[in-house]
């Protein structure tokens, strides 16, 4: 990137030159704000974000008048206010910041190159002063709209998915953007080449490349979400099926006790007429082996698993004080698998008891019925606020955050499953999720 100190005093230049200043700040707070994780809330305010873009911009404003527009003194000044800013209000480690300030400098740097070293008569305002702003737009706001759609993207963000990338990806990559920004920055190469295509080409390999490392690093991000989704799930059906099968096996003890219970009343009958108090009192120990408390369950659906855990976080939701209301008519025939619907109802209860259990008058709904081709589930829960304005990003509340917040995910991987749809519909009091599932 090269600025040439006399363009900035034609008017139409400082414009645009003035307004890239803002997106340049912006574009700095806002990836900055995407990637790391406050130190204080779950995330920055809106008023937060404005201010420190326009304070981000009016440093660089007065940068570029007291270096005169000094490109260097530019650069160094975008490479470390955003850091500064992530140092003072985000939680990450300094060579995270490091590491992740650099990339998105050497990004900014190479993308707007790709425009600078067009040739001299479509960059020189002296042969086409159309054009020249034209490309100068794209090189100091353009290039920028285009860089965060692909940063969106392509960029994998770890403080919404709670995956930490590996070391030797950050090094990596940093070790590219310092190599980029030596060779675009310092070392002028490949734009001090004379041959033209050359040139470009390598002025084009320089922005790809971190581009591809970042789909790298995005592909292994996906595919460590996506086994630690898995490796949740297997650890969910195995706790379901450890409690399924202990309360099943005190579901058939209560019948055979049933079963036998008129044969037991004879007995102990039998006992108190003989006057054998001790041996009745003997017999009536032997039968407090039988635990029953919880096991009389009510009947929402014929399937027994499902049964047993709708039970089971009714059951919960009542000793939390919540009045749980269902509406379940569940097909005997499709394609969606019982383990899974399990899964989506022990999460979505879960999620809806934990956000409920401490308010007052508290309520969750549960309505499950079929559509044509899908089944719709949907349950709302009692909230104390409109969760979407105030956690928009559903982060858990509980500690250690990177062991919690699984649900969501593992209800959004099962609803992918079945080709499905998952909305959030939030209010001042309520929060609402409802999935349709493909089930022919």
């Amino acid at each position: 990137m090269t600025y040439h100190t006399n363009i900035y005093s034609l008017p139409e230049v400082m414009v645009i030159h003035t307004i890239a200043q803002f997106v340049d700040a912006y574009l700095f707070i806002y990836l900055v704000n995407r990637f790391f994780t406050p130190r204080k809330g779950k995330f920055i305010s809106r008023k937060h974000t404005v201010i420190m873009t326009i304070l981000l911009a009016a440093v660089l404003f007065f940068v570029d008048i007291i270096f005169d527009n000094e490109f260097y003194a530019y650069y160094i000044t975008i490479l470390l206010l955003p850091l500064l800013y992530s140092l003072l209000f985000f939680r990450e480690s300094l060579a995270t910041k490091i590491i992740i300030c650099s990339i998105f400098t050497s990004l900014i740097v190479s993308f707007e190159n790709v425009i600078i070293k067009l040739p001299d008569e479509l960059v020189n305002p002296n042969n086409n002063y159309a054009i020249f702003l034209f490309l100068f737009f794209l090189r100091r706001i353009g290039v920028k709209m285009l860089l965060v759609f692909l940063i969106k993207k392509l960029f994998p963000w770890p403080r919404e998915s709670s995956i930490q990338m590996p070391t030797p990806c950050w090094f990596l990559i940093l070790t590219v953007s310092i190599g980029d920004n030596l060779l675009l920055v310092f070392w002028r190469l490949p734009a001090d080449n004379e041959n033209y295509v050359i040139r470009i080409a390598g002025i084009l390999f320089l922005v790809m490349l971190p581009m591809v490392l970042l789909m790298m690093m995005k592909y292994l991000a996906n595919s460590a979400e996506k086994n630690q989704v898995i490796s949740a799930q297997i650890a969910l059906s195995k706790t379901q099926n450890q409690y399924l099968m202990q309360q099943l096996e005190m579901t058939e003890a209560l019948r055979k006790f049933r079963h036998d219970y008129k044969a037991h009343l004879f007995c102990m009958d039998t006992l108190l007429s003989a006057g054998k108090y001790e041996e009745l009192h003997q017999y009536l120990v032997s039968l407090h082996q039988y635990q029953y408390e919880g096991v009389h369950l009510r009947r929402f659906v014929d399937d027994e698993s499902l049964n047993i855990i709708l039970n089971q976080k009714v059951t919960m939701a009542e000793k939390y004080g919540i009045r749980f209301e269902t509406n379940i008519v569940i097909p005997n025939t499709g394609k969606i698998v019982i383990s899974d619907l399990n899964s989506l109802i022990v999460n979505l209860c879960d999620n809806a008891i934990e956000a409920c259990a401490t308010l007052p008058n508290a309520r969750i709904s549960l309505d499950i019925h079929k559509v044509k081709v899908y089944l719709i589930i949907e349950i709302t829960n009692t909230s104390k606020n409109d969760v979407q304005k105030t956690n928009p990003g559903f982060y858990t509340h509980k500690s250690n955050p990177e062991f919690h917040g699984m649900g969501i995910k593992i209800i959004k991987s099962i609803t992918k499953k079945y080709n499905g749809q998952y909305q959030v519909f939030t209010t001042d009091h309520s929060f609402t999720t409802n999935l349709m599932l493909q089930d022919e």
